[in-house]
C-alpha cells in the first residue's frame, strides 16, 4: 500500500508544475483582458468607475497568477502596469523591483521601475535604477539616451524641469 501511495504522490508532484503554470497562464491572460477592457475600451470613453472595476479585476487575476506561479515575471510586469495607469507609482515600482530579481538581464524592466519611482517622487531611487542599467549597457546609442534621462532626473531632482 505505501508503494501505491508514493506512486500517486509523485505523479501529483510531476504534474502540479503545469498545472500550475497553466493555472498562472490563464490568470495571466484574465487579468489581461481586463486591463484591456479598462485601459483601451472604458479610459477613452471617459468610463471611470468601469476602468476601475476593471484594473480590479485585472488585480486580482494578476495576484492569483503571482501565487500559483511566483517565479514566473510577467505578471508581477501586468500587474505594476496595472498600478501605473492608476498613478500607483509606489506599488508599480515595487513589482518592478521584485520582477527584476526573477529576470535581471530585462533591461526594459529597469527603465519601467525608474519611471515608476520618478513618478513617485522617488528620484534618488529612479537614479539608482538608471544608474544599474547603465554600468550593464555596452551599445554608445544606449548609453547616450541613459545618460540624458539621468541627467533629466537629477535636474528634477534639484529642483528644475
Amino acid at each position: 500500500m505505501l508503494i501505491v501511495y508514493l506512486i500517486i504522490v509523485n505523479l501529483l508532484l510531476a504534474t502540479a508544475g503545469p498545472v500550475a503554470a497553466q493555472m498562472a497562464n490563464e490568470l495571466n491572460q484574465a487579468g489581461l483582458d481586463h486591463f484591456g477592457k479598462g485601459f483601451y475600451e472604458a479610459t477613452p470613453r471617459g468610463e471611470r468607475a468601469k476602468a476601475a472595476e476593471e484594473y480590479n479585476l485585472a488585480e486580482k487575476s494578476f495576484l492569483e497568477a503571482i501565487r500559483s506561479q511566483p517565479e514566473w515575471v510577467e505578471p508581477y510586469l501586468h500587474l505594476a502596469r496595472t498600478y501605473f495607469v492608476q498613478h500607483k507609482y509606489r506599488q508599480a515600482a515595487e513589482l518592478y523591483q521584485q520582477a527584476l530579481t526573477l529576470a535581471p538581464q530585462r533591461k526594459e524592466i529597469y527603465t519601467q521601475w525608474a519611471s515608476a519611482l520618478e513618478k513617485a517622487g522617488d528620484y534618488q531611487g529612479a537614479d539608482k535604477a538608471l544608474q544599474t542599467l547603465r554600468a550593464q549597457e555596452t551599445n554608445e546609442h544606449t548609453l547616450a539616451k541613459l545618460d540624458e534621462l539621468i541627467n533629466r532626473l537629477q535636474a528634477r531632482a534639484q529642483g528644475g524641469r
